[in-house]
């Protein structure tokens, strides 16, 4: 432990150096991973790639997210620098042979499902770190500003990637991540190289400890809550993914700029609410934040449901992306102040490790209910099952705070 934290009066990014290189750090990969997944959808536009192909592709994305729990293990078993460093280091070759080779579609697809799997290695180790730099009391303020640069690279970092590829071409787009990947691995030796007070878990294997971060999780009331929570919100949530277009270009007649308009608003609400928690004198817990964020992402998709005209769906709808801000933070916030060191690799890994199967569901299901009904009743359904989620988590971290059982 550095001790950074203890020092209530210094601020997060001039005060605590170690907190900035990682910043810093996230930051510029950030970039980096935005950029590369629109260079990625267009490169494979531009060869002619098929429906099938583009598919597996994304696909190869985001499947190496299912090994979640089992990178959570690992950074609980070793120091989360040496992990991070490591899996940087990796994806600035794994997206550098993409740069320099412009493979085929075959080998591209294999060298996407690597540079993922590297990067959910590298999540729970980097989520984990921040307990560890600046203490559990500014918690909220810290994953605040990581959520920022997370809102601000997902609402420009497309933006970089398409242009990229318009003026210069593929390589300098893939190129332009490797050197985000190399920029991070540089910043990142700037941290402790012992961060936990004592040593790593190590268990008696990987697998057995893998099983008992699973059992943690299970058995923790709050950790359940917010996992449960989660998946759930994000099976909800991500169900305007497909209604959304319906909606703007279908129902309401719009223009592919006022979809356009529409995303951006709910970015740029993404933006503006983990900015306004790190301004902000107030200190907030994370069951505050993620409650706030789930009311808000409910209210709002239920409000779009009922709203007309255009520019007040993007109004209601720029509501949802504020709350999906505070959920963001609230959630990493969580888990932060209620895990104890050894074990938050294992349940940062755990939680978000399926996230990609609710982002499948809710493609599923919002299909679906398309076909038989509307993207109204989309947007009512996806809007009222946050707010049932909402009242769930409520509930539940009422209880636990009552009844602590862990």
């Amino acid at each position: 432990m550095t001790g950074v934290g203890e020092q209530p009066k210094a601020r997060l990014l001039r005060g605590n150096r170690a907190f900035a290189a990682l910043w810093l750090a996230r930051t510029s990969s950030y970039f980096g991973d935005f950029v590369t997944l629109t260079a990625l959808v267009l490169y494979l536009y531009d060869r002619g790639a098929s429906g099938t192909e583009m598919g597996v592709a994304l696909a190869a994305r985001a499947l190496p997210q299912a090994f979640g729990p089992l990178a959570g293990t690992v950074a609980d078993r070793w120091e989360p620098r040496r992990i991070m460093i490591a899996c940087d280091l990796a994806r600035v070759v794994s997206v550098g042979l993409i740069a320099v080779l412009l493979p085929p579609v075959e080998a591209l697809i294999a060298l996407i499902a690597v540079t993922s799997l590297l990067s959910t290695m590298f999540l729970p180790a980097g989520k984990s770190c921040v307990p560890l730099l600046v203490g559990r009391d500014r918690l909220g303020r810290a994953n605040a500003l990581l959520g920022f640069s997370h809102n601000i690279a997902l609402a420009t970092g497309p933006v970089i990637g398409a242009a990229l590829m318009n003026w210069v071409g593929p390589r300098a787009a893939f190129g332009f991540d490797a050197g985000t990947y190399l920029v991070s691995a540089l910043l990142l030796l700037a941290l402790p190289g012992r961060l936990r007070r004592g040593a790593p878990a190590a268990g008696p294997g990987l697998l057995a400890d893998l099983g008992a971060g699973l059992r943690y999780v299970a058995r923790h009331r709050v950790v359940r809550a917010v996992a449960l929570a989660l998946f759930f919100s994000v099976l909800f949530a991500a169900m305007d993914n497909v209604a959304l277009v319906y909606l703007v270009r279908g129902d309401e007649g719009g223009s592919a700029v006022s979809l356009g308009v529409a995303t951006g608003v709910y970015g740029v609400a993404m933006v503006v609410a983990p900015m306004a928690i790190a301004l902000s004198r107030r200190r907030f817990d994370g069951v505050t934040l993620l409650v706030t964020g789930l009311t808000l992402s409910g209210i709002g998709l239920t409000a779009v449901s009922f709203a007309a005209p255009l520019v007040l769906i993007v109004a209601c709808y720029a509501i949802a992306g504020a709350g999906n801000g505070f959920e963001n933070v609230g959630c990493d916030t969580v888990i932060g102040e209620n895990v104890e060191e050894d074990k938050l690799g294992r349940v940062f890994g755990a939680v978000y490790g399926p996230i990609f199967l609710a982002e499948t569901f809710a493609s599923l299901l919002c299909g679906a209910l398309l076909q038989a009904t509307s993207s109204r009743t989309v947007f009512l359904v996806a809007g009222g099952g946050l707010l049932a989620v909402t009242l769930a988590v409520y509930l539940s971290a009422r209880s636990a705070r009552k009844h602590p059982d862990m």
